[in-house]
């Protein structure tokens, strides 16, 4: 056999165990459902108190899954953030960066940095967005979730939902987004949100 069939034959193979894999994560998804209904997260996490927010039919078809959190949480200062959490255990494609819907909902984004989140137990990346709307500027943080991966990369994310789907490890994924408008300072403001980010994360894993 010369080297342009052994070539070949590497190629089929690799696209076999491929299709195999890809069959398998599909009928996997089909069968499967939530066991976690994000929708029981909390409605006071710290000194935050929450209401929800309604979602339209025609958003829930877009973002292909019910399992959605968005509320707005506010405090005995009267301070107001907001908080978009989106899980699932069996669909990654409900995840997305979360600039495509702000854009198309008339949102202006300035500027985009990355925010380091630090826990008693971990540290990790959060994106970080400066944002305008109606001359409204605010600071928005967000987060992708898989398994006990908390990460500021959407592909990195989207690898290790996969990863975990595949081998049986923790199946969980979300993207966790809370903003605020900027009141005082930006940085009062974005130690208000990481101080939040990091609370929601202790109690979307306590309903797990």
């Amino acid at each position: 056999m010369n080297k342009n069939n052994i070539g070949y034959g590497i190629v089929v193979a690799v696209l076999v165990v491929a299709s195999a894999f890809s069959l398998k994560l599909f009928f996997r998804q089909r069968a499967e459902h939530d066991i976690v209904d994000i929708r029981k997260f909390p409605m006071v996490v710290g000194e935050w108190k929450g209401k929800d927010i309604p979602i339209s039919d025609r958003d829930y078809e877009i973002l292909e899954t019910r399992n959605i959190v968005l509320r707005e949480y506010s405090n005995q200062k009267n301070e107001k953030l907001y908080l978009f959490l989106i899980y699932s255990e069996t669909n990654r494609s409900v995840f997305h960066p979360p600039e495509v819907c702000m854009i198309g909902s008339g949102m202006t984004i300035t500027d985009k940095a990355t925010e380091t989140i630090r826990m008693a137990d971990r540290m990790f990346p959060a994106n970080k967005l400066y944002a305008s709307e109606k001359n409204l500027k605010q600071i928005i943080l967000y987060s992708y979730n898989a398994g006990t991966l908390y990460t500021d990369n959407f592909y990195l994310q989207q690898v290790h939902f996969v990863w975990n789907q595949l081998f049986g490890k923790r199946k969980n994924g979300a993207t966790i987004r809370v903003s605020m408008p900027i009141v005082v300072s930006e940085e009062e403001t974005t130690e208000i949100l990481s101080n939040f980010l990091k609370e929601t994360i202790q109690a979307l894993e306590k309903l797990q």
